[in-house]
């Protein structure tokens, strides 16, 4: 049985569908404050352009949404952050369970 191989979308859909899925993830905070469930679904909406044109969601916005129920998260509102030893932990208020996210330490230097 021979595997199939998809054929990558063209470069100008994927670059559309990557800025469709940055403006959903701008509606989504706008909305957050007035319809929390309005940005949730922006979020559904976001991801389902990312899997079907193939793109990586950017950094900063995956930490945005729960990686266990998908919900869009706010830290502080219905996500709780803390510092670990090395990695952010983001905690969802929403289904308890926990993300984390590695940083390193810049260290200081001493310049005399």
């Amino acid at each position: 049985m021979v595997k199939r191989k998809h054929k990558p979308k063209p470069l100008k859909q994927r670059k559309i569908a990557l800025e469709r899925v940055e403006t959903l993830f701008k509606e989504a905070e706008k909305a957050f404050k007035d319809n929390p469930k309005l940005s949730n679904k922006y979020v559904h909406l976001a991801r389902k352009i990312a899997m079907k044109y193939k793109v990586k969601i950017r950094s900063p916005l995956k930490k945005r949404f729960c990686k266990h129920c998908y919900k869009y998260i706010k830290p502080g509102v219905n996500c709780r952050v803390r510092l670990g030893q090395k990695q952010v932990i983001y905690s969802c208020l929403e289904c308890k369970k926990f993300m984390r996210f590695g940083y390193k330490k810049k260290y200081l230097t001493t310049s005399k």
